[in-house]
């Protein structure tokens, strides 16, 4: 993204987060999760589907993010969607 908008990686990283309010890394990651937590919701795509679609390399990777970020499990949010 720093070449694209011809800046160095620093000062391309300090803009956005004066900008945005989140680091670039951290940005990417919580939009991934968005869009992973509408599909939980919306579709009954398998979690691996999922995981993939949304850029995370495994399901593992997103189920670890997602409690991180979320604090539960993506299996537990769309169980309790479906009660």
């Amino acid at each position: 993204m720093a070449a694209q908008a011809c800046l160095s990686e620093y000062h391309f990283s300090r803009m956005f987060r004066q900008s945005q309010g989140l680091a670039p890394h951290q940005y990417v990651l919580h939009r991934r999760l968005q869009r992973a937590e509408m599909l939980l919701k919306e579709t009954s795509l398998p979690l691996v589907d999922i995981a993939l679609e949304c850029g995370f390399s495994s399901s593992s990777h997103l189920s670890n993010r997602f409690r991180q970020v979320k604090g539960v499990q993506p299996s537990y949010l769309r169980k309790s969607l479906t009660v």
